[in-house]
């Protein structure tokens, strides 16, 4: 993918069911220099779904939301590494609510987490992933 803008994250995708939240992160992300693309879902089922479409790109980085109605975030690891593999996303981050260290400990047992973090979403927070991405591109 070609960036204009010097972004660090090629596509963004975020599953959170709260759209408040979502509101906030678009927001967020629209005022910052990190993201070139940013794909949002409240439901962690159509995502799986949008992931399965061949004709779309597969995004640099996924924050999801643990705590999600019908599908949660572990569910949605389960069944997207299940599908996908190593092929799904090469950094997949929890940014959730959730301050339990066994949601943690479960979040990190999947490969593809790399980072767990707390609610809400800053620009500081997208400054480190930027970073995770830039490692990530200069070790593949």
């Amino acid at each position: 993918m070609t960036r204009t803008n010097g972004a660090s994250i090629g596509t963004l995708m975020i599953i959170d069911d709260n759209s408040f939240d979502q509101m906030m992160y678009k927001r967020i992300v629209s005022r910052s220099d990190q993201v070139w693309s940013l794909i949002q879902f409240t439901d962690a089922q159509a995502a799986l779904e949008h992931l399965s479409d061949i004709a779309q790109p597969n995004p640099d980085l996924i924050l999801l939301d643990i705590n999600m109605p019908r599908m949660d975030g572990f569910e949605f690891l389960d069944a997207a590494t299940t599908r996908f593999g190593a092929a799904l996303c090469p950094i997949i981050v929890m940014l959730t609510t959730s301050l339990h260290p066994s949601d943690e400990r479960r979040a990190r047992s999947f490969d593809v987490v790399r980072e767990f973090l707390n609610k809400p979403l800053t620009q500081e927070h997208l400054v480190i992933l930027g970073s995770l991405v830039q490692q990530d591109r200069n070790t593949a």
